[in-house]
């Protein structure tokens, strides 16, 4: 039995015919426009109190001082459409909500190319002026995707759902490019950065308590013995480094490196949580599928024969190779390849676009977990949490999945406790925004202690977080225990006017001694 289906896989894998990659290059527009839509989705519920008037970093303010510090300069700086627009909380939210809408669009085949540009464009308007809460890797790895999605989607304005239309030349070949680069550089920086918990193959042992947000599974696979962190720390490292070459050496090749590809990033999904940022890497593994294999799981699925337009079929392999051309000097830059200095003058001034990027994930392993709890306080003597949605605060509480959703304020607060309060520059502000009783700010909680007034006092404390032992668990059920580290910013208040002043001024309680300065 086992002979035989070998016999059937062989040569459906090590067919010498030339395979088609058009079902595949349908999947991924169909998975990109899900990201899109949970990406803009999760902006819509968040906007508010991230960037919104009375958020943590408004939009408005970012635009009066490009206006006024950056000039002309900053439509190339900053591309943005709320240079035109402006940044009313109302208009962010309708276009957020006018993202997840282009998303259903594109997912239902309508105008699939022009959609996917809209989609970019509005996409990056966000990141551009978002600031501290839009940095992260899967941002660019969706815009990138995204740019490449316009020119792989096809150039007309019917829909025609339910049939695979025929790629531009090379498609196939860009996604699997930025597929390689996605994990062959996470791997590089791995080895590069000179850590030690990666060449000591022990990374794994603190990757699941030490990690943004973990997940469920993330506490019982700590507690595996150490022989395990370091097997599946090694597996890590060389399918990051190894697999990727197998995109390239043909049909078997992929069928195989699709396979290990996909098992790891099941694998990063079950133990952790890292917002859309696994999906979009699953999504492009789909370029390495043919069209033989995937009619076996599509079979109601048509393919077009028609060619693509004239006007695609000879412009998108020149757009393509520009994209490609500018990507090479960004790859072998990690590789440690300084571009010579016309072409970084080149790649200085396309990074605000962020659609061709550099890669590579937890260079550099945390093996600590420092958490900031954030309190309120109406007399200085009786405090309450802040308590967050989905990062570790309340000991008892057991971690949750919550990717694809990106919580952005939880993510930037794993940031911010390893920085320190000197080099988190948004922290004061979200200090004062509690202190104001901004209820767009104290949406972005799980809830919200002050709802009837806001507090007099805020401040906030350092703690060293670790995943409990199994008897802890077991009889107190709590996840997590803790340690007070000291005091990441010390008691402050609102200082209220005099008379003749014209605005609040925030200030230090007077308790307090050496507080941080809250002032605008």
């Amino acid at each position: 039995m086992a002979y035989r289906r070998l016999a059937l896989f062989l040569p459906t894998a090590l067919g010498s015919r030339r395979h088609t990659y058009r079902l595949g290059i349908w999947l991924f527009l169909r998975g990109i426009s899900a990201v899109y839509a949970i990406a803009f989705l999760a902006l819509a519920i968040q906007l508010p109190g991230l960037l919104g008037s009375r958020g943590i970093l408004p939009v408005a303010e970012a635009l009066v001082v490009g206006r006024a510090n950056l000039g002309a300069s900053r439509y190339l700086l900053a591309p943005s459409l709320f240079w035109w627009t402006g940044g009313s909380d109302l208009l962010l939210r309708v276009l957020a909500w006018t993202g997840v809408l282009l998303a259903l669009l594109l997912f239902c085949d309508f105008a699939p190319a022009w959609i996917a540009f809209a989609l970019w464009a509005l996409y990056l308007s966000f990141v551009s002026l978002g600031r501290d809460f839009f940095f992260f890797q899967w941002d660019s790895l969706l815009l990138e995707a995204g740019l490449l999605a316009v020119l792989i989607a096809p150039w007309r304005l019917r829909p025609q759902w339910g049939v695979a239309p025929s790629p531009p030349p090379l498609a196939s070949f860009w996604l699997r490019w930025l597929l390689f680069r996605v994990l062959f550089l996470s791997g590089v920086v791995k080895l590069a950065s000179g850590d030690t918990t990666w060449r000591a193959l022990t990374a794994l042992q603190y990757h699941y308590e030490t990690q943004p947000l973990p997940s469920p599974f993330s506490w019982f696979f700590f507690h595996l013995p150490l022989g395990f962190h370091e097997s599946t720390t090694f597996l890590v490292l060389a399918t990051e480094l190894a697999v990727p070459f197998l995109f390239f050496a043909g049909r078997l090749g992929c069928l195989l490196g699709f396979a290990v590809s996909v098992l790891l990033q099941l694998f990063i999904l079950l133990t952790g949580n890292h917002a859309f940022y696994n999906w979009l890497t699953l999504i492009l593994g789909f370029s390495l599928l043919d069209d033989t294999l995937l009619r076996r799981f599509l079979p109601r699925l048509s393919c077009d024969t028609r060619p693509v337009s004239l006007l695609q079929r000879r412009s998108s392999p020149i757009l393509g190779g520009l994209l490609f051309l500018l990507s090479l000097p960004l790859f072998l830059a990690v590789l440690g390849v300084r571009p010579a200095r016309p072409v970084a003058s080149v790649l200085t001034a396309i990074s605000p676009f962020r659609s061709v990027n550099d890669y590579g994930a937890f260079a550099v392993m945390t093996t600590r977990r420092l958490e900031i709890v954030i309190e309120g306080s109406q007399d200085g003597e009786s405090w309450l949490v802040y308590p967050f949605r989905w990062k570790p605060g309340d000991l008892r509480k057991m971690p949750a999945f919550v990717a694809p959703y990106q919580p952005r304020l939880d993510w930037q607060m794993w940031f911010a406790a390893l920085s320190g309060p000197a080099r988190t520059a948004w922290f004061p502000r979200l200090a004062q925004r509690l202190l104001e009783g901004s209820p767009e700010v104290a949406a972005l909680f799980a809830s919200n202690p002050f709802a009837s007034a806001p507090p007099t006092y805020v401040r906030a404390l350092l703690y060293e977080y670790r995943f409990s032992s199994w008897g802890t668990l077991r009889h107190t059920g709590e996840w997590w225990q803790r340690e007070l580290i000291g005091v990441y910013l010390p008691p402050s208040a609102l200082r209220r006017p005099m008379p003749g002043e014209e605005a609040e001024r925030l200030g230090p309680a007077r308790e307090a001694s050496g507080n941080l300065s809250l002032d605008r």
